[in-house]
């Protein structure tokens, strides 16, 4: 077995270490631009930030609401590729010195080479690839090559798996499990089921010592501080993603959001209690 890259061993760290979940900020690469969008990560990463996750852009992402989708589409449209990703992350990684995490579909890392992918991604010092819409047996074939290349490949489960298909999915996953706070596509702003993520979170607990991470449906600090008891981490992508999309002080409007869900995550301050 290869043994996990520095940057792949900072990860655990990072989401085993904290009293709190660790917060991940997400940005697909070449948004707004490819500059900007390494500027912006770097932004993220002075704002809170724990970790960063860095998209592949693609042009059917199913997974994604609105808000990623067009980040995607934007970035397609000035030119962005996967050299343009694997740059992305070597220049993050190398500026932040934060866990820098790459979020993919499984057609273009096949169409670019999955061996190829894990090992360029390990060579520009990424931490780890996730691609959400991988199952079964592809999901193990992924992380057995992600493993060869000493990086994490997280996996995507669903509430709605069976007690099987969870133990599937936690075998075929390393460095954490990616667990939905809502059964949606990203940029859900809807209520939360918090008793039904509590349900889920601990039926994974009991199935894999992999932390647990989630995403999707986290769309305010409130919900975040919520959802943060039952968790190792959190993602944020479409609120860092939305105010992005639109023009003028659209990357204040980005880093003052990323911000205050660094602050909902905080422990409560400790009050001592002064003998009478």
């Amino acid at each position: 077995m290869t043994d996990l890259t520095p940057h792949a061993a900072a990860l655990t760290a990072v989401l085993t270490a904290n009293e709190r979940p660790a917060l991940g900020a997400f940005l697909p690469a070449g948004f707004p631009n490819w500059t900007a969008g390494i500027d912006t990560l770097a932004q993220f990463a002075q704002h809170g930030a724990d970790f960063l996750e860095v998209g592949v852009p693609h042009h059917t992402p199913t997974l994604d609401g609105p808000d990623i989708a067009a980040a995607y589409s934007a970035a397609l449209s000035q030119g962005a590729a996967m050299a343009h990703v694997i740059s992305t992350v070597r220049l993050t990684a190398a500026n932040t010195h934060k866990p820098v995490v790459v979020m993919s579909y499984w057609q273009p890392a096949r169409a670019f080479g999955p061996q190829r992918f894990a090992e360029e991604l390990a060579e520009a010092g990424a931490s780890g690839a996730m691609i959400p819409d991988l199952r079964g047996e592809a999901a193990a074939q992924w992380h057995a090559i992600a493993t060869a290349a000493g990086i994490h490949a997280p996996q995507l489960v669903s509430r709605r798996d069976s007690d099987t298909e969870l133990e599937q999915t936690a075998a075929a996953a390393s460095g954490w499990i990616y667990a939905p706070a809502a059964d949606a596509r990203t940029g859900f702003q809807g209520d939360l089921d918090i008793p039904g993520l509590r349900a889920f979170t601990r039926r994974l607990r009991e199935r894999t010592r992999h932390p647990v991470v989630a995403g999707i449906g986290i769309s305010t600090p409130a919900r975040a501080r919520q959802v943060a008891p039952y968790v190792d981490g959190i993602v944020i992508g479409s609120p860092l993603v939305r105010p992005l999309l639109s023009n003028g002080r659209g990357r204040q409007h980005a880093l003052g959001e990323l911000a205050a869900f660094a602050d909902a995550l905080r422990p409560a301050p400790q009050v001592r209690t002064l003998p009478a």
